[in-house]
């Protein structure tokens, strides 16, 4: 199954070699970041708004360790990832690196060191726009960006690429017309047999020259063009105006990846993609019959390519998380998982408890101690943990607490409704209120800052830790459709988002512009109406879109014909922030 992957690439290219990669893709492109300046901001419209959306920390922080040290730290960032390229690629296979004047000539040097020099195929370069100069500045106006091509080995894939010819090289070269009005040229036989000749006779396509010499027809509209070299002009950047513009800022031309991908795979073949940005190169893999792989860090840029692939009508893929990001960024700054716990703890304001790591104690100003217990960074918080907490806490420490704060990296799929099954089914009811936050994921970027526990203090304030958003839906509408079928009818009765990831200047704005509307909030939801409690099996969807495709979804979702019984509903749904949530519902 083609697999859209959220997650370091690092991560997920290790994974992959576990999971049986080893020697299977064939082509590989990726279009690293090359800009220590990047911003990370993307621009979304809703209800007419327009509003900066952030990238999460944990994104940005990747890249800005990426840069952290120049030149060097992006070398250590890049190294080991086309270390693990060159381990998963088919032995006739060939990876794509797109880069511009910053970095080619370094990433040349380390792809020769792990590739070989012998597999260098070629630079290209991409001419993608019309320099306008540097006023007043002694250098050239850059235009281009390069490409490199190394293959896996001498038995590489390869399908020549043409363009079509130019109207001066058609008039100065294929200036003779037949009579049916075809354009051709002439080409000398030179020595060959009476019996080519004859062959070539019969089909008309050979000419008696005065000197008795022979000249063949060659046609127009049989030529396939002129081969393409390593310069590419003829090409140009997604533009404003363009149908498959995402607004997403790295995007490359679809015209781009095609020449690529029909030059260095073949239609059945398995191409991938680390740096997936908007998901140009599976968009163009999926119309060019190939299979793929696509992996990003960036959730903004999974929920954009995702959109893409199920507008343009792709056949059904694999969206999931590889490699655990929070236990892995722990385990890189040296620290263990316990000593997390205390650290979060005491950010978030609460007293760490001596007996155990997980929990502390809490007094917000004028009110009383609230229990706080921290998650796990490798496993989500479950609602039946939250209840045994809560239950511990009525008696804990003799007089017990009123509220527990659960502080979680991620939550169990379902947890709201689970949560509220469990407590509707408790015998005696909870005496506890039980406040579900979520740990920013901007603590790496301060723990990396503060040098010793003394310092987190100074950090309290800049560290927010959200709520999770509410969904609602709605109980199911059956209806008997006859012959032992129903057919069902679900709709969202309400989402709410705690926290917006936008300049707080605009959020104000914004919560006013959905105050009736909560579907703008929306990027995109999907049922599963025959959910076995394992596995989300999206088989009815409604998407916002991308760029001018954009439009509020739908709330109400009705499903084919089902069979009639007992039955799970699950509902995933994913915001334009890229916060998600979800809620099963049960049909009797």
């Amino acid at each position: 199954m083609n697999r859209l992957i959220w997650g370091d690439n690092l991560l997920a290219m290790q994974a992959l070699l576990t999971q049986g990669y080893a020697g299977k893709i064939d082509l590989i492109y990726i279009d690293p970041p090359f800009n220590s300046d990047a911003d990370y901001s993307y621009d979304i419209t809703i209800e007419g708004k327009q509003v900066e959306k952030e990238a999460s920390i944990v994104e940005r922080l990747a890249y800005t360790d990426t840069w952290e040290a120049g030149v060097d730290s992006y070398l250590d960032m890049i190294y080991p990832r086309l270390q693990l390229t060159k381990r998963l690629l088919s032995e006739q296979g060939s990876i794509y690196i797109h880069l511009d004047w910053r970095l080619i000539d370094l990433i040349r040097l380390v792809m020769d060191e792990i590739y070989g020099f012998a597999f260098y195929q070629s630079c290209i370069r991409w001419k993608r726009q019309t320099s306008s100069g540097y006023k007043g500045l002694k250098k050239y106006g850059r235009a281009h960006d390069s490409i490199l091509w190394y293959s896996r080995s001498a038995s590489f894939i390869f399908n020549p690429q043409y363009v079509p010819y130019t109207d001066s090289y058609i008039k100065s070269h294929y200036n003779r017309v037949d009579e049916n009005g075809r354009r051709y040229r002439e080409h000398w036989l030179g020595t060959t047999t009476q019996e080519t000749i004859d062959k070539y006779i019969e089909t008309g396509r050979v000419v008696k020259r005065p000197d008795g010499s022979y000249e063949k027809r060659l046609y127009l509209d049989e030529q396939p063009g002129t081969p393409v070299d390593d310069i590419w002009t003829d090409i140009s950047p997604v533009n404003s105006q363009a149908l498959e513009d995402t607004k997403y800022p790295t995007q490359k031309p679809e015209a781009l990846l095609e020449r690529i991908i029909k030059a260095s795979s073949n239609e059945g073949d398995l191409v991938a993609d680390f740096f997936c940005g908007s998901g140009t190169t599976m968009a163009v893999a999926e119309k060019l019959n190939r299979r793929w792989i696509g992996c990003n860090l960036d959730k903004v840029g999974i929920q954009v390519s995702r959109n893409r692939l199920v507008n343009q009508g792709a056949k059904p893929f694999l969206l999931e998380n590889i490699g655990n990001y929070q236990r892995h960024m722990i385990y890189l700054s040296g620290s263990k998982i316990n000593e997390m716990q205390r650290i979060i703890l005491k950010l978030y304001g609460a007293a760490p408890r001596n007996d155990r790591p997980d929990l502390g104690s809490h007094t917000p100003d004028g009110e009383e101690p609230e229990l706080v217990y921290v998650g796990y960074p490798d496993r989500p918080v479950t609602a039946k943990k939250v209840i045994e907490l809560a239950q511990e806490a009525e008696i804990l420490d003799g007089t017990g607490y009123k509220t527990l704060v659960v502080l979680a990296w991620d939550y169990d799929y379902n947890f709201n409704t689970e949560l509220e099954n469990r407590k509707a089914a408790l015998r005696t009811p909870l005496k506890v209120d039980i406040k579900p936050l979520t740990i920013p994921p901007e603590i790496y970027n301060y723990l990396k800052k503060a040098k010793n526990e003394a310092e987190l203090d100074s950090l309290r304030d800049k560290i927010t830790f959200h709520e999770k958003p509410y969904l609602k839906v709605s109980k199911p509408e059956v209806s008997n459709a006859g012959d032992g079928k129903v057919v069902i009818t679900l709709k969202i009765d309400r989402y709410v988002l705690m926290n917006y990831p936008i300049p707080e200047a605009q959020q104000v704005e914004l919560r006013r512009a959905i105050k009736d509307n909560f579907a703008a909030l929306i990027d995109y939801w999907a049922i599963d109406w025959d959910y076995d409690g394992k596995t989300f099996r999206s088989t009815w969807q409604a998407i916002r879109g991308n760029g001018k495709q954009a439009s509020t979804v739908v709330t109400m979702a009705t499903s084919p014909e089902l069979s009639a019984g007992k039955r799970a509903i699950a509902v995933r749904l994913v915001d334009v922030f890229g916060n998600d949530a979800s809620a099963t519902v049960e049909v009797k």
